[in-house]
C-alpha cells in the first residue's frame, strides 16, 4: 500500500542515493568496526586474543553502528542489518569459547553479512557517483 502512494503513474523509482556528512561518517564508522571485530576475531582464532575481547568489540560495534544515522536509503538498509550480523557472531563466539556448536550463530552472522554486502555492492555505483566510496567494505 506505501508503495501504490508513493509511486508515480505506476512507474517503480529507484532509490535516490546521497552521500552527506552522517553518510560519510556512517561509512567510515562501520568500515572502523568491520576491521575490528575482523581483527580481534582472527586474533582469537590464532590463540592471540581472548573470546571476552572479540565478543565486546563484536557488541561495542553493533552499538557504534546502531547509534548511526545515515541518510541514503542503502546505508539504512546496512545500519538495519549490521548490528544482528555483529551479535550473532559474538554469540557464535561465546558458543565456541563454551565448547558448544557456534555453526548456527556463526551461519546467521555470515548470512546478515552476505545481504550487506549485497546491498553495498547494488549501491556503490550510485553513491561512488554521489561522492561515497563503500569499496572498502566490499
Amino acid at each position: 500500500m506505501v508503495l501504490l502512494l508513493q509511486g508515480h503513474s505506476g512507474a517503480s523509482a529507484s532509490p535516490q542515493h546521497s552521500c552527506g556528512l552522517t553518510d560519510r561518517q556512517f561509512i567510515t564508522n562501520y568500515q572502523v568496526q568491520l576491521e575490528a571485530v575482523g581483527m580481534y576475531g582472527t586474533d582469537y582464532l590464532q590463540g592471540d586474543a581472548k573470546a571476552q575481547d572479540v565478543i565486546n568489540v563484536a557488541q561495542d560495534a553493533a552499538r557504534s553502528v546502531r547509534s548511526s544515522a545515515p541518510f541514503d536509503s542503502s546505508l539504512q538498509l546496512v545500519r538495519r542489518y549490521a548490528p544482528a550480523m555483529f551479535l550473532d557472531y559474538a554469540n557464535a563466539v561465546s558458543q565456541r569459547a563454551a565448547g558448544k556448536n557456534a555453526g548456527r550463530e556463526m551461519y546467521l552472522a555470515y548470512m546478515i553479512g552476505a545481504r550487506v554486502r549485497q546491498v553495498l555492492r547494488d549501491a556503490q555505483p550510485a553513491l561512488a557517483a554521489a561522492g561515497c566510496d563503500v569499496s572498502g567494505m566490499l
